[in-house]
């Protein structure tokens, strides 16, 4: 055993909130035995004097909690390399995370970052975004069926558990949720959430269902996970609109953080789906964000033009015009002027603003994205 262990261990039984799984494996990673027992935990935790129903902060980032809810990384300079010596624990099925979930100590906030996998930079903003600030930070990683329609990509959308594993590692966070569909969605599973008024938006229309599937996977999220706070990107803009209603509607106790959209250079949205395209249509897609900036210009420039008020059409014309002028784009399904609150059509635009979205197959890629003009 690593000399110094006893004592660091100690130190970390020494404190108010600590996470016993994680200080399994913290001390597994310099026992070198990956199977310590939670039973042995405890009888380091009674060595060290101090009550076995503690628990330990991700130690990447700090040790403790101190009263005031920030963190202290006080006891941190006893451990060699602590940023790089542990990796998100995985777990497969909905017991193991429940588990892991009902150690907590109660005043702990935990941050979950729902994904699809195929981890992009919009992903890892949402995990740096969690791990600032959360105690423990949560994962998960789940193609979910329900929310493909038939003919849509769900055959061969990209996975890659280990990869999104080590980049998730490298944000600091603790735990991984990646379950399989079956273990999502049993034989006889036969309850869905169903969100009346989103089938009817343009995204609803385009994908009949999706929004059944994504209230229902996220529903079922929350009530696995329990998070304080979930974060979700605005790129999927009624997505994002869709879980602040079933979150109001449902009475679920969890803060629902909207990150902006993570752009590359040119302006295309970071996308799992980016890397369908070929070269030639990845050298054209900026034209995608191009076409929702001139919107915004449009809006912004209405006062200098003695408006108060657009017309919605102005703003969908102006986007569909710039769509029209690149070849690639094979396709433009919708071009879209909503609500910001609800993603309802709107006929007119003034100082509440609206989003503006659309999705268009680059080739044979259907991409979306959107702006909040406001």
């Amino acid at each position: 055993m690593v000399p110094f262990m006893n004592t660091t261990l100690r130190r970390f039984c020494t404190t108010k909130s600590v996470i016993r799984p994680r200080l399994i494996a913290l001390y597994s990673s310099f026992n070198g035995d990956l199977n310590l027992s939670e039973t042995r935990c405890q009888e380091q935790c009674r060595r060290g004097g101090h009550s076995s129903s503690t628990s330990l902060v991700h130690s990447n980032y700090r040790s403790d909690i101190s009263s005031n809810n920030k963190p202290n990384c006080s006891y941190m300079s006893t451990i060699p390399n602590a940023e790089n010596m542990t990796r998100p624990i995985i777990h497969p099925t909905i017991e193991a995370i429940r588990s892991v979930r009902k150690s907590f100590d109660p005043s702990v906030s935990v941050g979950l970052v729902p994904t699809m996998g195929a981890l992009h930079e919009g992903h890892l903003s949402l995990a740096r975004a969690a791990r600032a600030e959360n105690d423990i930070v949560i994962a998960s990683i789940f193609v979910n069926p329900t929310q493909f329609g038939e003919g849509e990509d769900l055959d061969k959308y990209p996975t890659q558990l280990q990869k999104d594993v080590d980049l998730l590692s490298e944000i600091g966070v603790d735990h991984v949720f990646a379950p399989v569909s079956d273990t999502m969605y049993g034989k006889n599973h036969v309850t869905y959430v169903d969100p009346m008024g989103f089938d009817q938006t343009m995204e609803g229309i385009s994908r009949p269902n999706h929004f059944r599937g994504v209230a229902t996977v996220v529903s079922k999220l929350f009530n696995i996970i329990q998070p304080t706070n979930a974060y979700f990107g605005q790129k999927d803009a009624a997505q994002c609109v869709l879980i602040r209603r079933i979150v109001d509607d449902l009475d679920i106790d969890v803060n629902v953080q909207i990150m902006d959209t993570v752009r590359e250079r040119d302006g295309l949205a970071m996308s799992s789906r980016n890397i369908y395209l070929t070269p030639d249509q990845r050298g054209k897609a900026h034209v995608i964000y191009q076409a929702l900036c001139a919107a915004r210009e449009v809006f912004e420039s209405r006062y200098s033009r003695g408006m108060e008020e657009l017309d919605a059409t102005d703003l969908q014309e102006v986007v569909e015009n710039i769509l029209e002028t690149e070849p690639l784009i094979a396709e433009t399904h919708y071009v879209a002027i909503d609500d910001l609150e609800t993603m309802q059509p709107l006929t007119k635009v003034g100082n509440d603003g609206c989003i503006v979205s659309l999705a268009c197959m680059l080739g044979s890629v259907r991409l979306i994205d959107n702006i909040v003009l406001k």
